[in-house]
């Protein structure tokens, strides 16, 4: 079990995972200069589990263990800040988080209904042990990189009191500090999703009754305080189905929706801030593929700089604008997907029945 923290009040916590090793390389030391002068700890949350079934299954998971781990103590050496933990499925570390986040539910699952991550999400909250975690994927990208933007979010959660996260602005605003709002889409499985809200506040703003595991900074007081047991959400039959075939356990939907479901349930939402400023945006590679690493130093150096396409604005996943996504659009195909599913579920039973 890794050895405990102690408390401090602000810490930036990222998830991550061997088969990230390619994108790690180059968007961690990007994260770090953004944020590492805002919190006083930088908490890297590395999921060394592994699916045997689905589509968050690969090969060579080893050889990527061994290139990320490395990566990682290279950057613990040069920046004092910054802790590894590995994800620590024991029961110990299973009775704590539950105790946390699910002590009302008789149990919980490791992993989503389609095999997703799950648990890896409480337990970099839990572990980072602050007041205020940021918690991100690996793989987010930031634009205007305000050194303020943390205290200035911790002001308005202050101010707010229905606000359990504040969000980097999602994708640089157009004008007037507007977005997209068509590709905010709903989620399959939560209900009752009000339509996000533009607010008047000293910069870009707007409220949402939902949140994203890519990005989000939580008040943890505040969980336990409004929250303080999540409910979780069970999937739809048509869910169960697809989750019994591909030798996983339906016990929930993915955690964002669990965790919008229970926001949405007590009146709490979520506030997408830009901040003072040059601000803080967000942004999220949708694809991978080999243009994408390529391209991926040379992006970064242009959201670095603000160099912005004006067909970029508005939208907070990265756009064919600043990346050729033509391949990675091209492998996603309905043939081609039918045919991946295919060797997935062969894949899935070919696991179950070799067991027995």
């Amino acid at each position: 079990m890794n050895a405990d923290l102690a408390p401090v009040q602000t810490a930036l916590q990222i998830n991550m995972h061997p088969f990230d090793a390619p994108h790690v390389i180059h968007t961690l030391p990007h994260q770090i200069r953004v944020w590492e002068n805002q919190v006083d700890r930088i908490l890297l949350t590395v999921d060394t589990g592994q699916v045997n079934a689905g589509r968050y299954k690969g090969q060579g998971f080893d050889a990527a263990k061994a290139r990320l781990f490395a990566f990682l103590e290279s950057l613990r050496i040069k920046h004092p800040k910054l802790h590894i933990d590995t994800v620590d499925y024991g029961a110990e570390a299973h009775q704590k988080l539950g105790q946390l986040f699910f002590s009302r539910a008789p149990h919980y699952p490791d992993k989503a209904f389609d095999g997703g991550p799950f648990y890896v999400y409480f337990y970099g909250l839990m572990r980072a042990n602050a007041r205020y975690v940021l918690h991100m994927d690996s793989d987010m990208l930031f634009g205007g990189a305000s050194p303020t933007w943390i205290s200035e979010a911790i002001a308005q959660l202050e101010t707010q009191p229905n606000a359990l996260v504040v969000c980097p602005f999602s994708g640089p605003p157009k004008d007037g500090g507007d977005m997209s709002l068509s590709l905010h889409v709903g989620m399959p499985g939560v209900k009752h999703i009000l339509r996000a809200e533009k607010l008047q506040l000293d910069s870009p703003a707007w409220r949402f009754p939902t949140v994203s595991t890519r990005i989000f900074m939580i008040d943890m007081q505040r969980f336990t305080d409004r929250i303080g047991s999540l409910e979780l959400l069970r999937p739809d039959l048509k869910r169960r189905i697809r989750s019994y075939a591909f030798n996983q356990k339906p016990i929930s939907m993915p955690a964002e929706e669990a965790l919008s479901t229970n926001m949405i349930a007590r009146d709490l939402y979520r506030l997408d801030y830009m901040g003072t400023g040059q601000g803080m945006y967000s942004l999220h590679p949708p694809y991978r593929s080999p243009q994408f690493y390529a391209a991926l130093p040379s992006l970064i150096k242009r959201i670095e700089a603000g160099n912005i396409p004006e067909s970029q604005r508005g939208d907070f996943d990265i756009n064919s604008s600043m990346v050729d996504w033509s391949s990675a659009i091209a492998a996603k195909i309905r043939s081609k997907r039918y045919l991946k599913a295919l060797k997935h579920l062969i894949s899935a039973n070919m696991e179950r029945f070799s067991r027995k």
